[in-house]
């Protein structure tokens, strides 16, 4: 689900066009354009609304009037339009993890989120520290444990392993991640609802 904000010249108001759209829709929103000015190679996206939440800094640097522009924009649209929340989170972090450079590459990391690990609600370096150590994935002794620093640990992986937090929590991918922290995210993903409530 994505529904682009465009507009013209130096106006912020312009219109919403709803993705995906059909060439009539498109070519109705430049109507609506053209009376907001009529140099068309102004027109530009201002933002996007969309489930996956920051897609639109990703969308912006388009042009929209080079062709072939817009089909890329209705399979984004069409990518974000079947995912869930979990997959919605999936997809936030990985942008934001890998290096996005066009529509291409927005595509392509949509195309595979399967090779992606959220660790749901850890959205800090010192909440990926705990995570690591109370699921054993970094083992330590528990009368250590308390005078751990675990923001130095999450920096630590983080570092080393890469991803992104984003705002359902830690994208990583997937070949990067050990297999305990893999069988310990997949696990918890698995009792979970398509509503996301868990079951317990």
């Amino acid at each position: 689900m994505i529904t682009l904000h465009l507009t013209r010249a130096d106006d912020y108001a312009g219109v919403y066009l709803p993705l995906p759209a059909t060439p009539a829709e498109i070519g109705e929103a430049w109507a609506e354009l053209d009376h907001i000015s009529g140099d068309v190679a102004s027109t530009r996206i201002v933002g996007a609304i969309s489930n996956v939440w920051g897609i639109g800094q990703y969308l912006k640097n388009a042009d929209v009037n080079t062709s072939g522009q817009f089909e890329k924009l209705n399979r984004i649209a069409e990518l974000t339009g079947s995912l869930d929340r979990h997959q919605c989170h999936i997809f936030e972090g990985a942008l934001n993890a890998e290096s996005v450079n066009s529509l291409d590459d927005v595509i392509a990391i949509g195309e595979r989120l399967e090779q992606y690990l959220l660790l749901s609600g850890v959205n800090t370096d010192r909440e990926l520290g705990a995570y690591l150590v109370e699921t054993g994935v970094m083992p330590f002794e528990d009368s250590v444990q308390p005078y751990l620093d675990y923001a130095k640990i999450g920096i630590e992986y983080y570092s080393n392993h890469g991803g992104a937090y984003a705002t359902g929590g830690y994208v990583l991918r997937r070949e990067s991640a050990e297999q305990a922290l893999l069988d310990i995210a997949d696990s918890s993903q698995n009792r979970q609802t398509p509503g996301g409530m868990e079951m317990g």
